[in-house]
């Protein structure tokens, strides 16, 4: 059986570079797509060759050599081109919101939106690659922890059943906006019961927070937190606690920086401690009175400094208005 899916690029044949550059002149909105797709096979093949290095590290295998190392970089530039092509990691649909955005306040004009449009493929190249790195390096760095997490584990003698007690946060993760409303919904309408308010935006903000379930929260052992809504985990916080990176609005300008986060043992216990937490702040009381419209509950858990993202409440909007909430 062939392994190849028909019609996949060879990773080495330059000449597609030249027909998306001529592509990106002639139809741009299609372009546009091929160009994060390319973009998004290089991140792929970075983090295999970064996570290849690291397998390095701990001790290459009994076959180990430069030529096998040459042929699995080959096989790595062909799989990474296969799955951007298949559908990817979600990266290419980000670049594709990322461009869409930057460029909606510039395309005044048919002359300017030209321009903007054949001048992408350096655009992307100039402001994304940098960023791309970067992640790779992130990603590579956590990986490695985790074997040395791992191997600590072993060496300390932690029996099999302690280490698959708790789910790993990526056994948590939702495959679609499908799987993600679907399991959560009837745990929403508990929460929007208890807190007399529209339970879709209980879920939308849940949404928001999480990636539609594809970036859970996890705790430095790599097991899952649970925790939907990004809830701190500060002096009030008696129980488990995950502390990870987060991107904080300060005065008006993203940055970095390291926060801990309430853990639970399921969803469940999530929803619960949400209901609890707007409910117990007077800080929400406004949002408490919302009722039925989720958009004044959005707007009024901005108002009460819920999160620091400035655009927090128009994006619950914007997930309210989706197909997947529609049916709800």
């Amino acid at each position: 059986m062939n392994s190849v899916p028909p019609k996949q690029d060879f990773f080495a044949d330059f000449s597609t570079l030249t027909a998306l550059k001529n592509k990106a002149q002639k139809d741009p909105d299609s372009a546009l797509k091929d160009v994060a797709k390319q973009f998004e096979s290089i991140f792929i093949n970075m983090l295999l060759k970064n996570m290849r290095s690291t397998n390095d590290a701990i001790g290459g295998g009994l076959f180990s050599s430069a030529q096998t190392k040459q042929y699995q970089e080959m096989m790595d530039s062909q799989m990474s081109q296969g799955l951007a092509q298949s559908g990817g990691i979600g990266l290419s649909d980000a670049l594709i919101r990322q461009y869409q955005t930057q460029q909606s306040g510039r395309m005044s004009s048919p002359e300017t939106k030209e321009a903007g449009d054949t001048d992408f493929l350096n655009q992307v190249a100039k402001q994304d690659l940098a960023n791309i790195q970067a992640l790779v390096k992130r990603a590579s760095a956590d990986f490695m922890q985790s074997v040395q997490q791992e191997r600590a584990q072993a060496a300390s003698g932690l029996s099999n059943v302690e280490k698959t007690t708790a789910p790993s946060a990526l056994s948590v993760v939702f495959a679609s906006p499908d799987e993600f409303v679907d399991r959560l919904w009837p745990h929403a309408q508990q929460a929007g019961e208890k807190l007399g308010v529209n339970p879709k935006a209980v879920l939308a903000q849940a949404a928001l927070e999480t990636g539609w379930g594809k970036y859970p929260i996890a705790k430095e052992d790599g097991s899952a937190s649970f925790n939907l809504f990004g809830i701190k985990a500060d002096n009030r916080w008696d129980g488990e606690r995950a502390v990870v990176n987060t991107l904080e609005f300060r005065d008006g300008v993203a940055k970095r920086e390291k926060a801990a986060f309430r853990a639970y043992d399921s969803f469940a216990q999530s929803f619960d401690d949400y209901a609890q937490f707007l409910s117990s702040s007077e800080r929400y009381k406004d949002a408490l009175q919302s009722g039925n419209d989720a958009s004044m509950f959005a707007a009024s858990l901005q108002r009460g400094g819920y999160a620091t993202d400035p655009n927090y409440a128009n994006k619950i909007d914007n997930i309210l208005s989706s197909k997947w909430f529609q049916r709800l």
